[in-house]
């Protein structure tokens, strides 16, 4: 068969999730990919927010294997035991030059429910697994040529095999993204961020508590090998996220990256020894990797950071990690894209009942998309300034991880209404209804005017070169002004660095 309903660009989870529920709604999709699985990929940290959309995707489109992917417990019982580690929170341990660490630098806001840490290879292979069950067709290893786009539809060239042919095309394909070069809609200009990314899988890295400080002395309210670990500095941040931190489990692999903020740091040599000179700088990271071994090659990426000028059009839809990138600090690349994946579902299958495909059809899922990079730039280049002092860092956490809470609050209620409605267009009516589509809190004016003035707050601290502590007070008094419109954590107490519920 060469003639299609959908033809989806890449196999990952963005991919084959958005090919499950539209084959699991009754339309011919085929699913194409120049590589095959299993594979390495990154994103690798689950969220409260990733948890609640694939849990809502499950219910909105009656597919509960979906949902097995939003809680470890149940990716060990259906994916596997080396599929995912654990997560009981976020933590950030801040670092000086050529001194050893403190435990007192250390911010670490628990979880109310266990997260995942996301092995992807098995991960993806599984939600590929869900789409070819309902129905979608997949082809891996294969190479396209171009992509056709008319009125009267799509058709895709390839490079060994017969061209395909359908009424809309969807591209999964992330920062390699067909459409996005063929059209020319890629660009970096108007980003504030500027970063660049090494990351691998090694092996023996040691736990934050048997290589840097037990808890006995962080009096940290979790394990800080139970979270997704950033270590931050003047020059960016490093990230441990290991799969092997549970009883269960069979990985023994943990995923290491690092970032720098190109501006103050870019650099020139080879990965290992970029690697060795960030580790003598920064010794007490360096604890970690004492007996630690790489597992596979470093990927360095000089910039991570895209956006693009548009992502939908006459018959097709970029999703968004094709439509744009920041930084994988924060872990919202997957947070956006489940969430478009819902926003989008519903309009394709509009469409193909209306047969009308053209991009006014999808234009607010291009609004949620656009908003979403634009915002994470803003909270990413903003957090980059704030890693350069620790009491301005536990100020400016809150800015972010308040407008997360709100965030999950908000999905949480949807699938609460869901659950009980079992109204399907209610839903997607409620989602469409939202007032800031993209960004952090979905529906909080309150919140979004904090977020907005504490950025202008760090671009001026930035571009005046302000005294940190003036800066750190600027954000704590925006913090108060708007407490009573935000979750009852004590956001303004900043001496409670574990943000413990008062």
């Amino acid at each position: 068969m060469n003639q299609y309903d959908v033809i989806i660009i890449g196999s990952g989870i963005a991919g084959a999730l958005t090919g499950a529920v539209l084959a699991k709604s009754g339309l011919n999709v085929l699913i194409l990919d120049s590589a095959q699985h299993p594979r390495f990929s990154v994103g690798e940290a689950a969220t409260p927010e990733s948890g609640f959309l694939l849990r809502l995707l499950s219910k909105r489109f009656d597919i509960p294997e979906i949902a097995y992917l939003s809680h470890p417990d149940k990716i060990i019982q259906h994916v596997g035991s080396s599929a995912c580690g654990i997560k009981l929170g976020f933590s950030f341990a801040w670092h000086q030059e050529n001194a050893p660490s403190s435990p007192d630098h250390l911010v670490a806001p628990p979880l109310k429910v266990p997260e995942a840490h996301l092995f992807r290879q098995d991960i993806d292979y599984f939600a590929l697994m869900i789409a070819l069950k309902h129905g979608a067709e997949s082809r891996q290893n294969i190479k396209i040529e171009s992509i056709s786009l008319n009125d009267d539809g799509v058709e895709v060239a390839l490079s060994n095999a017969a061209p395909v042919k359908a009424a809309f095309i969807i591209d999964a394909a992330a920062q390699g993204s067909p459409l996005s070069r063929q059209l020319g809609l890629r660009t970096t200009e108007g980003l504030a961020t500027d970063t660049c990314s090494f990351f691998t899988h090694m092996l023996n890295v040691k736990s934050y508590e048997d290589a840097l400080a037990p808890l006995s002395r962080t009096r940290s309210p979790i394990e800080l090998f139970k979270s997704t670990l950033h270590h931050i500095f003047e020059e960016g941040w490093l990230w441990v996220i290991p799969f092997n931190n549970h009883p269960q489990g069979t990985n023994q692999l943990c995923s290491i990256g690092f970032q720098f903020n190109n501006a103050k740091y870019r650099p020139t040599e080879a990965p290992e020894i970029e690697f060795r000179k960030l580790l003598k700088k920064y010794p007490a990271i360096g604890e970690h990797f004492k007996d630690a071994v790489n597992a596979r090659e470093w990927i360095y990426a000089p910039r991570i950071n895209y956006r693009s000028v548009q992502n939908v059009g006459d018959r097709f839809c970029l999703l968004p990690q094709a439509t744009g990138f920041i930084d994988p600090l924060f872990s919202r690349g997957l947070i956006t894209t489940f969430e478009s994946i819902l926003r989008l579902a519903p309009k394709v299958l509009d469409a193909a009942r209306s047969n009308r495909w053209q991009r006014e059809q999808f234009i607010e899922v291009e609004r949620h998309c656009l908003n979403a990079v634009a915002t994470n730039d803003q909270l990413v280049s903003c957090s980059y300034e704030a890693f350069s002092d620790f009491h301005l860092w536990n100020v400016w956490h809150r800015v972010w991880l308040s407008g997360s809470n709100l965030g999950s609050a908000f999905l949480q209620k949807l699938l609460h209404d869901l659950e009980h409605s079992g109204d399907a267009r209610q839903f997607d009516a409620a989602l469409e209804a939202v007032r800031f589509p993209g960004c952090l809190s979905l529906d909080s004016p309150a919140y979004e005017s904090l977020f907005r003035r504490s950025c202008q707050v760090m671009q001026q601290a930035r571009e005046q070169a302000r005294p940190v502590a003036e800066t750190a007070n600027a954000l704590h008094e925006l913090i108060k002004e708007h407490e009573a419109e935000l979750l009852p954590l004590g956001y303004s107490r900043i001496s409670n660095r574990f943000i413990l519920k008062v």
